[in-house]
């Protein structure tokens, strides 16, 4: 099953799913529980393709610049609007790790804490993933004598990038720079979005087995009050039937 049938099969389940109590929505303010999930699938796939974009424009730079050996002024400036495309996907990427862990937990504590597919290791690996993905670029970064601290949002990231640009070896260090994390990125919300995914997909089948528990519940209740006013009907027929006219008694005489 490929990535969008995935997705189709995650959204229709959990579609299907009753309404549960709806709350402030972390993606969207008063989305339902299923609302919110699909919404984060959605926006997952949709930051994997712009990443791959971004990374595939800054790829086009740096292999003219890798012919050229050097980066031409002009070349560079077709490169900043990508830079900061590009600071702006790791930032999204990491308000979506935040925003998939607040989802579980929102999903958690609706059911008790009793989902069993994943529970808490899905906050644990989402954890991982954001520290795993700051650092693949910290480590990037040093390679090319930047400091991540320069990177610490959209802005100063792309400020850093493009202050690098001001010299002919500043920009090529930044170009690889930019072209390393972009490849960094691209991976890690790749196995982001399996992830969220996979949560899904747990979670949708876990509601599914909620609702479906709540049905038969209801219909077994049903059919014992059904069943108790049958024998009601039926005791008081059956005592109509056996209850005797009264009986005149005369009392003799002696």
């Amino acid at each position: 099953m490929n990535t969008k049938q995935l997705v189709l099969a995650a959204a229709v389940s959990l579609a299907m799913v009753a309404p549960v109590a709806a709350f402030a929505g972390t993606l969207t303010g008063g989305a339902t529980m299923p609302e919110q999930i699909v919404q984060e699938i959605t926006a997952v796939m949709s930051l994997a393709k712009q990443a791959e974009s971004v990374q595939n424009q800054i790829q086009m730079v740096y292999n003219q610049a890798l012919n050229l050996e050097q980066v031409p002024i002009q070349l560079w400036q077709s490169v900043t609007a990508p830079i900061g495309a590009l600071m702006t996907v790791v930032q999204n990427a990491k308000g979506l790790a935040y925003s998939a862990q607040n989802i579980g937990t929102n999903f958690n504590n609706l059911y008790g804490n009793g989902m069993p597919p994943l529970g808490s290791s899905y906050s644990q690996s989402l954890s991982s993933w954001n520290a795993n993905t700051d650092d693949q670029i910290k480590s990037m970064l040093r390679q090319f004598n930047l400091q991540s601290a320069q990177f610490a949002n959209v802005q100063s990231g792309t400020q850093t990038l493009v202050n690098a640009g001001q010299s002919a070896s500043g920009r090529m260090a930044a170009l690889q720079a930019a072209d390393g994390i972009a490849g960094v990125e691209v991976g890690q919300i790749q196995e982001l979005q399996q992830d969220v995914m996979a949560e899904a997909a747990a979670q949708g089948a876990y509601e599914s087995q909620v609702t479906s528990a709540d049905n038969t519940a209801t219909n077994d209740q049903k059919a014992f009050v059904s069943g108790q006013q049958q024998d009601l009907a039926d005791a008081q027929n059956g005592q109509s039937l056996l209850t005797l006219p009264p009986v005149a008694i005369t009392q003799s005489t002696p």
